[in-house]
């Protein structure tokens, strides 16, 4: 019987001492499922595999490790993390977030939105990106961006992400964007979860969320609430997710893994 699911990573270098501490924050809250990490040396508290040479322009390596060797494990879910993730409690069920659906990844900020102060995402114009979007099947009535730092897959919905993100490529390639794992993972999801509105980060900011604005910078998460802000509006959002994607806190997440820093207090278990 397959075990529900697992966390799992793509990591080297300095980002391999982030993991570990990824894990030691996961752990200090009382998660105890698996964490699988492709590296290029041992994570502590991880079941390891070796990474060998991969090619890291645009993270796309994540797709195709996700294809090649993730869903070759004995789980039904497999859950991505990015390494400068920090657990300040344990988050209860991840797959939650799924809402019935084969993927999760939640959908920021909508483009469609006419208070929009931004005018592009990825070097491509906001409104050609909804254009884009709505050429390749996406009939919803916003369409919304995502961060890459944690996304959910079923493992038999893992050969249709890729195609679908693959065919997403390639086209908006044609188009004259190249494009990251960011808008791919962005089409697949808006093709494949059924009601976008239930996966927004306004609906799923209890279990993630994005530290972008660098509220923590320079330090980790302490589990108190803070205000994520809508990259294309500026709108501030209440927020106390359970895993904090800590995009600023890079240094102390190494020194934690390093073991230069002593583990700073996690919040309530």
């Amino acid at each position: 019987m397959k075990v529900r699911y697992c966390y799992w990573s793509v990591v080297d270098g300095d980002y391999a001492w982030m993991m570990e501490a990824v894990i030691r924050s996961a752990r200090a809250a009382g998660v105890h499922h698996d964490f699988h990490v492709w590296s290029d040396r041992t994570i502590e508290g991880a079941i390891n595999h070796s990474a060998g040479k991969f090619d890291k322009w645009g993270c796309l390596f994540k797709l195709v490790f996700l294809r090649d060797a993730v869903r070759q494990l004995d789980y039904e879910y497999f859950i991505w993390l990015d390494t400068d993730m920090w657990f300040v409690r344990h988050p209860g069920d991840p797959l939650r977030a799924l809402q019935g659906a084969p993927i999760h990844i939640a959908l920021e900020c909508d483009l469609t939105n006419p208070k929009s102060v931004r005018a592009d995402w990825w070097n491509c114009p906001r409104d050609k990106f909804v254009s884009l979007m709505r050429e390749h099947g996406v009939r919803s009535r916003s369409i919304f961006n995502v961060n890459g730092g944690l996304f959910i897959v079923h493992r038999e919905a893992i050969e249709t992400v890729f195609k679908l993100a693959f065919d997403f490529w390639q086209s908006a390639k044609g188009q004259g964007f190249k494009f990251n794992d960011e808008p791919l993972l962005c089409y697949a999801m808006h093709m494949l979860c059924g009601d976008p509105y239930a996966h927004t980060t306004r609906a799923t900011i209890d279990l993630w969320a994005s530290d972008w604005m660098g509220v923590f910078r320079d330090r980790l998460p302490d589990g108190r609430p803070w205000w994520f802000t809508d990259y294309f509006t500026g709108e501030r959002i209440p927020a106390n997710p359970a895993i904090v994607h800590a995009m600023r806190s890079k240094k102390a997440l190494v020194e934690v893994g390093r073991g230069a820093l002593p583990d700073p207090y996690l919040g309530p278990a």
